[in-house]
């Protein structure tokens, strides 16, 4: 029987500990090194050469995101399967454009990890349905992250979503007790921000990430 070898990384002791004993449950996975921050898991990486990491996305030292940018451009024949508290779809968009062959919400079932596990092996990709997908909440987390992602200010993202909902910049400017000139400004910087070009982009832009 084929061994696969395997590393995790995810900073939390007990979520370790927890993933490790549903894979030692199975006789083709060999759990070759854990690591707690993305430097442990670089270093482990190049000493041991994984078919697959299971790579927590929220780490100290280099986060999910730059480990898997490291390893994919280091590594490119190691599989990553990236686990996370957050299921925006902006974030696995994300993940997916990176070239992970996986994306998995921890909150998922051990049946669900290990089948996400065989399917990456098998060659194939794991990620989650869209429609079990949620658009961004201004009151989580990820949505700061989004902020700083894109240098937007959450008054910005107010204007986005009233321009998707084609108001007026007169009518934009009552609604938020301000003058036209400052929605004028605020568009203006919104369109040089995200490098789009007129109210069309801003549309698509704001469909991509959820807004609307």
């Amino acid at each position: 029987m084929t061994q696969y070898r395997i590393i995790l990384a995810d900073d939390h002791q007990f979520l370790l500990e927890g993933v490790l004993a549903i894979l030692k449950e199975q006789s083709s996975l060999n759990v070759v090194a854990t690591a707690q921050n993305g430097f442990e898991l670089i270093d482990a990486v190049t000493k041991h050469r994984p078919d697959l990491v299971i790579l927590d996305m929220n780490m100290p030292g280099y986060d999910g995101l730059q480990s898997l940018d490291r390893i994919k451009k280091d590594f490119p024949k190691t599989k990553v399967l990236v686990l996370s508290n957050y299921s925006q779809p902006e974030l696995v968009n994300e993940v997916r454009s990176k070239n992970a062959e996986g994306y998995l919400v921890k909150n998922s079932s051990a049946a669900e990890l290990t089948g996400a596990i065989a399917a990456i092996l098998s060659g194939k990709t794991h990620y989650p349905d869209s429609r079990r997908l949620q658009a961004v909440k201004e009151d989580s987390f990820f949505f700061d992250d989004f902020l700083k992602k894109y240098q937007l200010t959450k008054r910005e993202v107010e204007i986005i979503k009233l321009v998707c909902g084609e108001m007026s910049n007169k009518d934009m400017a009552n609604a938020l007790f301000l003058s036209e000139l400052t929605i004028k400004t605020h568009r203006r910087n919104i369109l040089r921000k995200l490098d789009i070009k007129n109210t069309a982009g801003l549309v698509l832009f704001a469909k991509e990430n959820r807004l609307i």
